[in-house]
């Protein structure tokens, strides 16, 4: 299978669109249960459609521009995960053949080919939470539209609209997703290897990426919303606070094909030559590609499995590598392709239900819940005093308190004036139709702010309280 996609001719990618369709579908269309983080996304998508305005009338951290298209989702197809789903397998190929074009037109590797695109696209299915439609996946497409600009700067044209451009899609993959915006790192080390004119290069990308975060700051500010985007939209994220969805031992298990394959191919590159002086200079340039991978995923938030896309690039430029060296004996590579299309598929589709019992690894943990008490209420908008989400599978959310971490500062400081006074304001106006109170706070809540509370009553079964008037 190697060897098939060594060649360019254009039956190549129309095979692997289909074999990518192949992986991928099964799973969105017929086996795959919608997710924590996906009924997180839908609950911010509807609450935005609904008219309210991000981090003023909903607290959340999720980035703006990944909000908008939730938002935008929403109004299209209303808690729709289908939509979600498509529109990251999408993304997922479009990234993938974007990056074998910029690896095909510099000529970074010994030979052209789509092998890069598939490697990309094989590992970006590894794991059902790679087609969640997250923030880090939406910034990443305008990571890599950034470098594709930055690529096509020499040090004989003028560069002046590719280098504004560059830092345009790096401040909007920061918008996506704020630690993203490590990728400046490599913006000025691009502007050294491939620019000319240092200083006015930086300047000129530098402006770039302030442009869209004016334009936001501009637009927050007329809504009288600026404290609140500055608080959750931008400060929040640099509280090295990691959400791992599945434990840590469970995410590395997942990981531990793709990073085994890189580590593979990291040892590979000295048994390989680079023929060209940019070859080298590219090289060089992939080496701290990875190194801002790891600052962003040091400095990010979300620990899940879905981190492995920022891997990806990665992936597709160093395992060429590791199948190139094998000369004529062509047979060891595509054993070891199999092997890893074998590892992937394994990990992917769990055969029989076997292979995560075996390997310790609980999806259940990420996935929403089956059960007969979120089942007790639909169709009404909710407050949920508590983390669990599960309650908002058949309801919608009825106040600014998606997020339970996010809510603790207030409900879990009743004796202090300011809290009480933000609930109350918070819910006055448009109070939900249910309170689930995992928590036992409302006796409290009844006491302390009673115009709001004492409209609610107990409901006999569960943590329900009913707006009775």
């Amino acid at each position: 299978m190697i060897r098939f996609f060594r060649s360019l001719f254009p039956s190549r990618w129309v095979v692997l669109v289909l074999l990518f369709l192949l992986i991928r579908l099964p799973l969105l269309i017929f086996g795959l249960p919608t997710t924590l983080s996906e009924l997180h996304h839908l609950l911010l998508g509807e609450r935005l459609h609904q008219g309210f305005t991000l981090y003023q009338d909903v607290y959340d951290t999720t980035a703006p521009l990944s909000a908008a298209v939730y938002w935008f989702l929403d109004m299209v197809a209303p808690r729709s995960v289908l939509a979600h789903r498509l529109l990251a397998t999408f993304l997922i190929g479009y990234q993938a053949f974007l990056l074998n074009s910029i690896f095909n037109r510099n000529q970074v590797h010994p030979f052209k080919s789509y092998v890069p695109a598939l490697l990309f696209l094989l590992f970006g299915s590894i794991f059902f939470e790679l087609d969640v439609l997250s923030p880090l996946l939406l910034g990443h497409t305008f990571v890599l539209l950034a470098v594709f600009s930055l690529t096509a700067i020499s040090k004989e044209a003028s560069n002046a609209g590719r280098l504004f451009k560059a830092g345009f899609m790096l401040g909007l993959a920061a918008l996506c997703y704020l630690p993203l915006v490590w990728f400046l790192v490599l913006g000025f080390f691009a502007i050294i290897y491939f620019a000319s004119g240092a200083f006015r290069s930086t300047l000129l990308m530098l402006t770039g990426l302030v442009f869209p975060f004016t334009v936001l700051l501009t637009y927050f500010l007329y809504q009288n919303s600026l404290g609140p985007f500055l608080e959750l939209g931008l400060t929040w994220s640099w509280q090295f606070s990691f959400d791992f969805g599945l434990p840590l031992s469970q995410v590395l298990t997942v990981a531990a094909l793709p990073l085994g394959f890189l580590v593979l191919s990291f040892l590979s590159l000295p048994l390989v030559t680079l023929g060209l002086n940019y070859q080298a200079r590219f090289l060089q340039f992939m080496l701290i590609w990875a190194i801002v991978v790891v600052l962003v995923l040091i400095s990010g938030h979300d620990g899940s499995v879905k981190g492995l896309v920022l891997l990806l690039p990665l992936l597709a430029y160093f395992g060429i590598f590791l199948f190139s060296w094998w000369g004529n004996r062509l047979w060891i590579a595509e054993l070891l392709f199999l092997v890893v299309v074998a590892g992937v598929m394994a990990m992917r589709f769990n055969p029989l239900g076997l292979v995560y019992p075996a390997l310790q690894i609980e999806p259940e943990r990420v996935q929403v819940k089956d059960h007969p008490k979120y089942r007790q209420i639909q169709g009404e908008r909710l407050l949920v005093l508590g983390p669990d989400l599960n309650y908002y599978q058949q309801n919608s959310l009825g106040s600014p308190y998606l997020r339970w971490d996010l809510a603790k500062p207030y409900f879990g400081r009743l004796n202090y004036y300011e809290a009480l006074f933000t609930i109350m304001q918070d819910l006055r106006k448009d109070p939900p139709t249910y309170i689930v109170d995992q928590q036992n706070l409302m006796p409290e809540l009844q006491y302390k702010l009673p115009t709001v509370f004492q409209r609610y009553e107990k409901v006999e079964n569960g943590p329900f309280y009913r707006r009775v008037r």
